[in-house]
């Protein structure tokens, strides 16, 4: 009897090993160009650490896989209705004489993650796409096209979103110009905020700016088929011009419940005072940092917060409400601070708004950017799945120098 174990013992370590050899063999093909397409890349185990613990393990389990092809940049997930994921990034590629082309790339996982579908090319302009989900599972991506983009026949940036109401399958456009925008000269550029929200009486919002002192909130009662474009956006206490872009241009809509509706935006660190105890750093537009605004009438007056405790060098925000209340707040180290990468922190939710701590607990999801390398983008949002499990997606810089996209399966304490 013994023998016959010790043979099936042989025979099924026998068997892993070929299976860990096709699997290696599996892990990526090459594209019509020459480039490694990660298809069906077995997880890899991995863990979170996690900076001054307090009420978190200094370590969580992870799982990490290899996603798409170098140069795929700044992804965002979706989660469907129907419980699929869908992901999204985009790829530059260089067309010469200071020109680009910028593809959209989609995925698709049918069990949250683990594996992905084949890497889809679409037919949607724009750059940095980024998901919103409506509660009727309407689905929006947000993008601006580069004016160097050979798809760009206008020669100015501009905004569009894409509405898809059939979970991704099919798509339809807004294109969003400075003819859009009253009152701002031909070819002033245009944005939007990163996502589009869906406020507590079905209303939905979508900021849009036109160069560096116009701002609208654009108002659809119809899940975004048709906008009302008229409502003016005042700030106060901040000079938008002093930053140089669209005050629109990634802010995330959030609405406390008292019905107030908070806007986090990225802003240029030296249109802000400067934090306590620093000096504002200098450099590219990786210094730039994160900060809070509140509108008390429905979105047409804005005032300026006070910090909510985050650092410069920190943006590419989002927040996600956890299945047990808490918060979950995604952002990106862009510079000064390595790791660079995605981290996160946990928060509470309060009567008009929200509380985090930055200091505390920090989840560093990403950390694969060597210290001697820029910034990889990061960018990911975190999506929970109906089981708990939280889903992850950021792109690094490789010690090649090029992007490199993955995701990450993990769950909280």
């Amino acid at each position: 009897m013994n023998d016959v174990q010790n043979e099936l013992r042989r025979s099924s370590r026998l068997f892993r090993r070929l299976v860990g050899c096709v699997g290696l063999f599996l892990v990526f093909v090459v594209d019509c160009c020459g480039n490694r397409v990660a298809l069906g890349a077995a997880p890899e185990e991995s863990y979170i650490a996690v900076r001054k613990p307090r009420a978190l393990p200094p370590r969580i389990s992870a799982e990490r896989i290899p996603l798409g092809i170098s140069g795929d940049y700044k992804p965002s997930l979706a989660l469907l209705p129907e419980g699929d994921l869908l992901l999204v990034m985009f790829n530059q590629v260089d067309k010469g004489e200071g020109k680009v082309r910028e593809e959209m790339i989609h995925f698709r996982s049918a069990d949250g993650g683990k594996t992905w579908g084949e890497r889809q090319v679409r037919p949607l302009l724009g750059r940095e796409p980024y998901f919103s989900v409506l509660r009727d599972g309407t689905l929006f991506l947000t993008t601006h096209l580069s004016s160097r983009d050979v798809l760009n026949p206008d020669g100015y940036v501009h905004s569009y979103v894409h509405r898809s109401a059939d979970s991704g399958k099919t798509w339809s456009t807004l294109r969003i110009g400075s003819e859009d925008v009253p009152g701002v000269a031909e070819k002033t550029w245009t944005h939007t905020s990163r996502n589009v929200l869906e406020l507590q009486d079905g209303t939905v919002i979508l900021g849009v700016s036109a160069g560096s002192s116009t701002d609208y909130l654009w108002r659809s009662k119809d899940k975004g088929q048709t906008w009302d474009k008229s409502l003016v956006c005042t700030v106060e206490g901040f000079d938008v011009k002093k930053q140089g872009f669209p005050w629109h241009a990634e802010t995330v809509f959030w609405q406390a419940g008292n019905g107030d509706i908070l806007a986090i935006a990225r802003c240029h660190s030296g249109a802000l005072p400067a934090l306590g105890n620093t000096e504002i750093p200098e450099g590219n537009d990786n210094v730039e940092r994160m900060a809070l605004f509140r509108s008390r009438n429905g979105g047409g007056t804005w005032t300026l917060e006070p910090e909510m405790g985050n650092d410069y060098a920190e943006h590419y925000q989002a927040i996600l409400r956890l299945q047990d209340k808490r918060l979950l707040f995604t952002f990106t180290v862009r510079a000064l601070r390595p790791p660079l990468g995605l981290q996160a922190v946990l928060g509470t939710e309060t009567a008009n708004g929200f509380k985090f701590d930055f200091r505390s607990d920090r989840l560093v999801l990403d950390e694969k950017t060597p210290a001697d390398k820029s910034s990889g983008g990061g960018f990911g949002n975190t999506v929970q799945l109906p089981n708990g499990q939280l889903v992850s997606a950021y792109t690094y810089r490789g010690e090649d120098g090029n992007v490199h996209a993955e995701v990450l399966r993990w769950a909280l304490p």
